[in-house]
């Protein structure tokens, strides 16, 4: 039952369709020549309160606009940039899937910044193109995760001609629009151009309450007595509508001012009270679902006819809307849906409803629905332990972000008893970077484990002892600590895995070859890895796992070691390249960049081959997407071994200034590695080798210089830390952050963090 899928899971169809508009919709050529100006300005604001009619008039504009419209209609599981990226890459796809398909690639990696990729890959396609495209987004103001707001405001900034943008939202969005007017690049409609005329008000009162062609229409008094109290809302114009049509001899229509008490009111009054009892029902008791289907509501309310109810809601305009094509998923208008939240004032039965939800979600294969049910109806502990058997789905959707915010909302308590939750929370921090988190989990998991705590084990491992050393081994030491601490706790994770059959074997191979392999004792790690390549359980390994595995394996064949008895290591790695290079190629072509650590080092492996047999161009190739693969998610030990390997090419092709660039990104990745004197001694050879001509080149000067606070920025800018914790570190807000940001990189001429660090390192500045 789920729609397409994405970087974020499956998407909802509904939200990427153009909706639906109603049979009693009145033009308003007015309005629709204000949206024409999409072609004149790159982005159109239309920002209003609920029921103000802005879906219903961009959706009748959309339909005869003349161009491409691309449609999202956001909610709060986009509050999240991957999947608000993905959702937005995927609507693009319809009409421009040449612009759209790098960038749902590289939304499946797990660590992936939109800002930093996704979004400048959008940008880019469209730059190449002439016919332009309109993107519309809206309920936009459903999202308000700072770090979405960032990568949309940082889209409009840069829009090329062929992107047009359409915004809707009940709130002004916090995006610098007062930058885009000044510029003459926005164009707006409020509430005030949305209020109905007295023209369209009767045009609506007829349609709704009358139809007839030849109907005189409603009274003059009873039409300016409606137009008076809901000062031309189109919601309240609807309701009032509604209400003359379903009474034969007219009521008078609720006084006061329209507003969220007072559409409440009107809507259990003249709309709930008038449906049938079985209407009533289903309406009340499934209001705390965010969508209903009728299978959903026959498993959740104990009833058989919630399809054919729904299908009558839609049909008769009772603010229920299909959100699909087929009508199998709908949605109730959110005015309606909170006055019958309030109406059913019963939270034992909005948990029953949301928990008999969860466990309909969970049997087709909704997972993320499912825990979020299970958190609604306050089941933290079930919800976490639907979580904890979700692993590997969210692992293998590259669903690591909400893998995260589903475990951030879970009972504190719940996840310091749960070893399996400790250990993939520390794996998903792992995983995107978060390496400062790692030890405090692992800790945790690892008391909980000597206390004997019940199922203190780790699904593939034979115990938790080997899953936690593993995970300490790889992502758990600090970069204070010495080379021997992951060593022993490598050690000790295969100490621990005894079991060839089981895919902790694996690992802790896996996570000895690579303590190794930092600490400089190749022909070691060379047993180590090999052993795991070649366990029955390796086999069976998802594909990004299995080549990860092959990239380490592959990545220490090729390297010089006199220790090495093995003078057939190059053939080796050759065999290995060739055996993987099918899913190597499916995995980058269909799931972006999901291993990008592991085809990182499959191509650096394969551009040193190149290098020394050499084949330049090839090697350069390689070592380049190697290098722009770490950029986007790997350890850092990795990143600066593939990063120094993609220097000694640049040396060998005659190009020092990318060698020194090279050089630059593997000191900066190497600030956050654990010390490793092998890593340091790579580096510092190369270094020599290319005669550390930084100072020699050219710095042009900047026509703006950067404030002092700026440079500080800049020089913060060239960690990992998010917008946030640069604020945090400065005793700066995000929101100034945010603006010493965007100035800097407006003195720098440039789009993204990564060019605003390489034009500082090169004026000098950082």
């Amino acid at each position: 039952m789920s729609g397409p899928t994405g970087a974020g899971g499956p998407l909802l169809a509904g939200k990427l369709t153009v909706p639906q508009v109603p049979p009693s919709l009145v033009p308003r050529p007015r309005l629709q020549h204000r949206l024409d100006a999409v072609r004149r300005t790159p982005v159109t604001v239309v920002a209003a309160g609920a029921g103000y009619g802005k879906s219903t008039l961009l959706a009748a504009w959309a339909r005869h606009a003349g161009m491409p419209v691309a449609w999202v209609t956001l909610g709060s599981s986009e509050d999240d940039p991957a999947r608000f990226w993905t959702y937005v890459a995927t609507a693009l796809a319809g009409s421009t899937p040449d612009v759209a398909g790098p960038a749902l690639r590289a939304l499946t990696v797990p660590s992936v910044d939109p800002l930093d990729v996704a979004v400048p890959e959008l940008l880019n396609g469209f730059a190449a193109r002439d016919e332009p495209t309109v993107l519309v987004l809206d309920d936009l103001h459903e999202v308000t995760d700072a770090r979405v707001t960032e990568g949309l405001e940082f889209l409009l900034d840069h829009l090329p001609p062929a992107l047009r943008v359409v915004l809707a939202s009940r709130t002004e969005p916090p995006i610098g629009l007062a930058r885009l007017r000044a510029r003459g690049r926005l164009t707006e409609l409020v509430a005030a151009d949305l209020r109905f005329t007295v023209q369209e008000a009767r045009a609506l009162l007829t349609s709704v309450v009358h139809g007839g062609p030849d109907d005189p229409g409603p009274e003059p008094a009873a039409l300016a007595g409606l137009l008076a109290r809901t000062e031309g809302w189109a919601a309240g114009l609807v309701l009032g509508a509604l209400t003359l049509r379903d009474r034969a001899h007219g009521r008078a229509v609720p006084h006061g001012p329209p507003g969220l008490r007072s559409a409440v009111d009107f809507l259990l009054a003249e709309v709930l009270a008038g449906q049938t009892p079985d209407r009533r029902e289903l309406l009340l008791r499934s209001a705390p679902l965010d969508r209903l289907c009728g299978p959903l509501c026959d498993a959740v309310l104990g009833r058989a006819d919630s399809g054919a109810v729904l299908a009558g809601l839609e049909r008769d305009g009772v603010f229920v809307t299909a959100v699909d094509g087929d009508g199998r998923w709908y949605r109730v208008h959110p005015l309606f849906r909170a006055a019958l939240r309030r109406e059913l004032d019963d939270p034992a039965g909005v948990a029953e409803v949301q928990r008999r939800a969860a466990v309909w979600f969970w049997e087709q294969g909704l997972v993320e629905e499912a825990i979020r049910a299970r958190l609604g109806a306050g089941d933290s502990a079930g919800a976490a332990d639907w979580l904890v058997r979700s692993t590997g789905t969210f692992l293998a959707t590259a669903r690591v972000g909400v893998f995260a915010e589903l475990g951030n909302r879970l009972d504190p308590a719940v996840v310091a008893d749960s070893v399996p939750l400790l250990l993939s929370l520390a794996w998903a921090a792992g995983v995107t970077g978060r390496l400062d988190r790692v030890p405090a989990l692992l800790d945790r998991a690892a008391a909980q484990a000597r206390a004997g705590r019940p199922g203190a084990g780790f699904p593939g491992f034979a115990g938790a002892v080997g899953a936690i050393a593993a995970l300490r081994a790889v992502y758990g030491t600090t970069a204070e600590a010495s080379p021997e601490v992951a060593l022993a706790a490598a050690h000790e994770a295969v100490a621990a895995e005894t079991d060839p059959e089981l895919p902790g074997w694996v690992v802790a191979r896996v996570a000895l070859g690579g303590a190794l392999l930092t600490a400089g004792r190749e022909a070691e790690a060379l047993a180590a890895l090999d052993a795991a390549w070649q366990a029955p359980a390796a086999s069976a390994l998802p594909v990004f796992s299995h080549l990860e595995v092959a990239g380490l394996l592959a990545w220490c064949l090729v390297q010089p070691g006199d220790d090495d008895p093995d003078p057939d290591r190059d053939a080796r790695a050759e065999r290995l390249l060739r055996s993987t290079r099918a899913d190597a190629a499916a995995l980058e072509a269909h799931l972006g960049d999901a291993a990008a650590a592991a085809l990182a080092l499959l191509h650096a492996a394969a551009g040193v081959l190149d290098r020394r047999a050499g084949r330049l161009g090839s090697a350069r190739a390689h070592s380049d997407r190697a290098a722009v693969l770490v950029e986007v998610q790997a350890h850092p030990a990795v990143a600066v071994l593939v990063l120094v390997s993609a220097a000694e090419t640049a040396l060998a092709a005659g190009d020092p200034t990318a060698a020194l660039e090279f050089l630059d990104r593997a000191r900066e990745a190497r600030l956050s590695a654990p010390p490793s004197p092998i890593l340091d001694r790579q580096i510092a050879a190369v270094e020599l080798r290319a005669g550390r001509r930084a100072a020699t080149r050219v710095r042009p000067a900047l026509l703006e210089p950067l404030t002092e606070r700026e440079v500080s920025v800049l020089r913060a800018l060239r960690g990992p830390l998010s917008q946030r914790e640069v604020g945090a570190a400065l005793h700066l807000s995000i929101n100034t952050v945010k603006s010493y940001t965007r100035s800097l990189y407006r003195k720098l001429d440039v789009g993204s963090r990564r060019e605003a660090v390489e034009r500082g390192r090169a004026l000098g500045l950082c």
